[in-house]
Formats: C-alpha cells, structure tokens, sequence
C-alpha cells in the first residue's frame, strides 16, 4: 500500500532537508531565569497553554517570580524557544482600581522599545511607570525583561508563542522539544481551538486541559471534524519592492470519499487458462472488495468461452463473500470478457435509476484479438455502471493504477480504471483489506498539479493519500491571486481554487520570521511583515507598561545592556524438464495438425481436407475458425464439431507467447 506524506516549506517542496530544518522539533537548550541585583529572585510557576488549530498553534505562556531578596530587582529571561515560533504578544499583570489587571503590549520598533524600557526603569524624577519588554535575540532566542519585581512578593507576565502544525495523516502536528528551565520544566495544557476537534499526545488521545510536564520531546496533535474533503489556504502578503510571502497549504481530509449505500456489484472472474494463478488469488481480491460494502447486492459471474452466472440476480453482500470464500472453478479455453461485460450490464441496466452500479472485471486481458477497446465499449452502453478492471497477478498484496493500459480508454469513461492488482494469499485479511478499498472508493489524488500564475510549482511524481498534505512558502516577484489544485479521483477530475485570505496573510506575515524566509528579507523590508503579523522580529519587540506603584529612585543603574536588536525486482529459474527443454523443442504446427486430424476423423470428416485458423494467448485457446474444403450446407456440423475438437484442447507449456495465431491445413 502506497503512503505518502510531503508537508515541506520552500521554493522546492520535494526538500527534505528543507522540511527537516523547518518542521522538527529541537532539543532546546534550559531558559535562563534570573534578577539583575539578587540571586533570591526565583522562577515559581511556567504553564503554557497551547491551543491547536488547522494551520497553527498557540502557546500562551504564563509565567511567575517571586523576589526574595531586599530590593526592587528586574527579572530577566534568556528564552530558548521551538523552531519556527515566533512571538505575537506580550502582557504584565498587575493593579489597576485595587484589582489585577492585565496590560497589553504594544509592539514598536526595537530601538524605540528598548529606549524606552531604558527610560522607564532609570533612576530618576519621572512618574514611575513598569515595564516589560520582549526582544528578539535570534530566530530561536527571545529576552524578555521585568521591573519592577517588588520584594517579598510575586510578579507574573504572559507572552504568546504562534507556531505552524504540520498536517499528516489526518492529524495537524505540533512538535514540541522540553521547554522551561532545569529547574522548572514547564507546565503544559492543550484544547483544540475548533469545538469538537479530538486532541492526542504522542499517536494517544489526550484528554482537553490536563496537565503535561515538557520535560521532553513530544508531539501534539488535533484531529478536526471534517466539513469537507479538502482543504486550502493561501496567504499573499506584499512588502518591499514589489515582493510577496506566498504560503500555500493544501490538505487531503482522514476520508475523502465514501462507499456508496444500497450499491448493486457485479464480479466478473477469469476462468480461462492464459491465467494461470490460483482461483484462489481472485477470490481473496473479490472479498476483500467487497468487505467495504455494508449493504450491497452481488451476482457473481465466471468467464472463459462462456459466461456463467452463479445466481442470475443478486443476492446479500454476506451470502456473495459466503460463497466465495468456498469457490473455485476449472480452467477452459477462451476468454470472452466481452459476453461476460454485456451480461453485466444487462443485469444492472434493469435496475432503478440512481441505484449505484459497480462492474469488476478480474481477468488477464489476454483476448482475441478482434476484441479491441473500441469493441469492448459497445458492451457498456446501458447501466451507466462504474467499470474497474484488475489485471491479476499473485505476489506483494498491492494495488496500482495502469492508466497506459489499452483497457483505459473504455474504463474511464465510466470513472474507472485499469489497475494492477497483486495479493499475497498469507497476509492477514485485514492487509488485504486495506489495500483494496482502494476498488470501493478513491483513498487519494493522483495526478496532482498545484497552478498559480507567476509561480512555479513542482511537479508530483506520487499521489496524494487522503490524509496527507502539501504545503509550499516561499518569496515571490509576482502578485499571487489563486491557487489550483488539480488532480483525479479515479478517472473523475478534482479542481480546488484558493483564493488569498486575511487571516492566513497576518499569520504567515508572522511566522515568515520563523521560516528560512527570514534570510530572504532584507532588514530594512521587514517591518510591514513584523508589524501586519505582530510578531517581534530583528526590527520590533513588545513593550508592556503598567501604572508603577514604585519609589522612582530606586530604578534600575543600568539596564541598557543586551536590550532588544538581533544578536524489485528478483529473479529464478527452473529445472524442471519436460518439452520444450534441453534442445527437445515442440513443432507447434506438427502438434495442432495431428490434435486436428484426430479431431475430424472423430467428427467423421475422415478424408475430407480442413483448414483452421487459431489465435492463443500463452496455453489457452482464445479463438477457433475452421473451414471445410468444398464444404456444403450440410457440413455446418461438420465444421462445429471440428471447432468444437480445437477449444476442447489442452495445449502444452511450450505454447509460452502473449499471443499468437496459427493456421493448421488438414
């Protein structure tokens, strides 16, 4: 069963470097938490409450000192924080009315914030007023400073961390290296920001709002209900000189598609001798088809020269796996798909319109060879049913769609396809079952193609599987105004247009400083993006202030150091000996002429002189048409029983070609 997950950011999506460095998580270094003039300045509380989404995460980080030493004291923290966050928002708690209260921050350019934390903590006669400040130190450090702490007593500020989930297997992913100090590993609770969306922690569900220490790496993920099959979003941010952050995201949903209810199946089973595998081979595929439908309605049809139903209308889905479980069936000449596919679709044309019809054919495709696709249409002009073809073989238990195949042109059509399926008959059933619900219902998008005008997208030599998703950031010199999405399920064409939104623009606005975008703008470029995403970047930081309650000449005497700016295939052979082996090879001709001649002098054509024209595949029969010299009305059986003598043959090993034609005189 074919898996493929692609979630890589940048100009090339197929990089795994490039999404290994975007999207792991990181072991992060301790935080560094400490006072400026004493060491009984303590972290005593850090919770984080991150709030998952599609798309992104939020951290909402909380956090406690308590100074106990004699003085005022600033606090300072050395944030280590996971790779591609970046920070959206500070606040300080403190009093206003005789009550707590949370003051915002303002995000200003870097220098005016730090001059003014500067201004703010100094020793002096201005109104005292208290501050906070966050700063970038690096794409993976933060600063954040506290004054004042009083002593004796606790002081506690918020900043909030946006970082982007990674979308597989039906899941968004947010991976979190150990966050906190040694000391004090932080404390961590998750709720999905979409109501009824199922959280996990680590492949386990996990409960919303319980408690987890960080003291390690993990990996946290949303499960949201699915509204619709696919998702996309595309963020189109301009900046500088005619430049834009593109992020483009397109997510396949945990089900695309859906079994049809009340579906009537017709199977169709090779029976002729060209397919030399087991019956057993077609039996499990068919089974384990049609585990996928719950209420369907089956009729089972053999084929070899003639077509055998096994009821003559449908029966439950139960009796049909039932009865396969106990079939097998005789090998014989001739493979007339074409009567077994007419038969099919008679049987569902007499059914109501709107009941959902599905043929599958099990076969070789080794016909006659005026059975041509053109031909094997015409057999298909009355149900409106949806054709799949399996071209069998025993081996790996797989499947794998054959859109080359010369089938093709009549199966899609019909919205569906030419497959190569293979079974391995020890597998477990559920193996099995697995991979052939890809018959019952499309489980992904082949033929994916991402467009959009002035942008170059890769090409996708792999489908996407439902669950999975594709995901593209990068800088682009073009104004991007849609996205499309193209691609089949089966043979039915999928279209999906994203169209720019606000929301994702002020996200990726934002987390552009945590990509390897950030290395892409120039520093003089960056504050449109910093400031439309309220990120701190090399150019802003966060300044909280609250009224202050302090005496004014007991600030900081130097506070201005380190604010703020930027720091296949196998083979064999065999010894077995028979014709054909250790220079001993069959005269065909000589071998058909004598089967022949015995055949007509059984018929009572003894004498007479006789023509016949033979078409195999490999050791099977597949066409017979013989003539009789000067031959009159009366010798029409004659004839029939000499055609009759050809197909009852059972040719040897050395009968080896795809196809062939002979022609016996007699």
């Amino acid at each position: 069963m074919r898996t493929w997950i692609k979630a890589s950011i940048g100009c090339a999506l197929a990089s795994a470097s490039l999404a290994a460095a975007l999207l792991s998580p990181t072991a992060a270094a301790a935080d560094e938490v400490r006072g400026t003039r004493s060491d009984k300045l303590v972290e005593k509380a850090h919770v984080i409450d991150i709030r998952m989404g599609r798309g992104h995460a939020d951290l909402v980080v909380r956090r406690t000192v308590h100074n106990g030493g004699p003085r005022q004291d600033q606090a300072t923290f050395s944030i280590e924080i996971p790779l591609n966050a970046v920070a959206t928002g500070l606040r300080t708690l403190g009093m206003r009315g005789g009550k707590l209260h949370w003051f915002e921050g303002e995000l200003m350019a870097a220098e005016a914030a730090a001059n003014k934390y500067r201004e703010l903590t100094g020793v002096g006669n201005v109104y005292p007023k208290d501050p906070a400040l966050l700063s970038w130190r690096s794409q993976t450090e933060l600063d954040l400073r506290v004054f004042p702490c009083a002593p004796g007593e606790d002081k506690t500020v918020e900043y909030t961390l946006r970082m982007p989930t990674r979308y597989h297997d039906g899941r968004y992913h947010l991976e979190l290296p150990a966050l906190g100090t040694e000391a004090l590993p932080a404390a961590v609770t998750v709720s999905p920001l979409t109501p009824g969306a199922t959280l996990f922690r680590n492949g386990a569900s996990l409960p919303a709002g319980g408690h987890i220490a960080l003291k390690s790496e993990m990996d946290l993920a949303v499960a949201i209900p699915q509204a619709q099959p696919f998702d996309a979003a595309l963020a189109a941010v301009p900046f500088g000189n005619g430049k834009n952050v593109v992020h483009f995201r397109f997510d396949a949903g945990p089900q695309i598609s859906t079994v049809p209810a009340g579906a009537h199946v017709v199977l169709l089973l090779d029976a002729s001798r060209s397919l030399s595998e087991d019956p057993a081979i077609q039996t499990a595929m068919a089974r384990a088809y049609l585990s996928h439908f719950k209420d369907a309605r089956v009729e089972i049809v053999t084929f070899d020269r003639k077509v055998r139903p096994l009821h003559g209308k449908f029966v439950p889905v139960t009796q049909a796996m039932a009865e396969l479980r106990q079939m097998s069936f005789e090998r014989k000449n001739g493979s007339n798909i074409d009567d077994a596919l007419a038969r099919a679709d008679a049987l569902l044309a007499a059914l109501p319109a709107g009941t959902p019809k599905r043929i599958l054919a099990l076969t070789d495709t080794r016909t006659r060879a005026e059975l041509l696709p053109e031909v094997l249409k015409t057999k298909l002009q009355k149900s409106g049913a949806l054709l799949h073809v399996g071209v069998v073989s025993e081996g790996s238990t797989e499947l794998s769609r054959n859109d080359e195949h010369a089938w093709a042109t009549f199966t899609r059509p019909t919205g569906g396809l030419v497959w190569h399926a293979g079974i391995n008959l020890a597998d477990p059933d559920e193996d099995k079952r697995r991979v052939y619900e890809e018959w019952a219902r499309p489980v992904r998008i082949d033929k994916l193609a991402v467009h959009a005008q002035g942008v170059d997208y890769p090409e996708y030599d792999e489908p996407l599987d439902e669950g999975q998703g594709i995901e593209d950031l990068r800088i682009s010199t073009t104004p991007v105004s849609s996205v499309e999405v193209t691609g089949e399920l089966w043979a039915t064409p999928l279209r999906k247009v994203a169209m720019p939104d606000a929301a994702e623009g002020k996200l990726w606005a934002a987390l552009a400083f945590g990509s390897h975008l950030l290395y892409e703008i120039p520093e003089e470029e960056m504050m449109p993006l910093a400031m439309l995403g309220r990120a701190v970047s090399p150019v802003t930081s966060y300044l909280a202030v609250e009224p202050g309650v302090r005496p004014s000449t007991d600030g900081l005497e130097d506070s201005g150091a380190g604010i703020g700016g930027m720091s296949g295939s196998g083979g064999g052979s065999t010894n077995c000996i028979g014709l054909g082996r250790i220079g001993m090879k069959l005269d065909k001709q000589a071998y058909l002429r004598n089967a022949l001649e015995n055949g007509l002098a059984a018929c009572g054509g003894t004498g007479r002189k006789a023509e016949v024209r033979l078409e195999t595949t490999l050791r099977e029969i597949v066409h017979v048409r013989a003539t009789i010299e000067g031959a009159t009305s009366t010798d029409d059986k004659l004839r029939g029983c000499l055609e009759e003598s050809a197909w009852a043959l059972e040719l040897p090993d050395a009968f080896a070609e795809e196809w062939e034609e002979q022609s016996v005189s007699l």
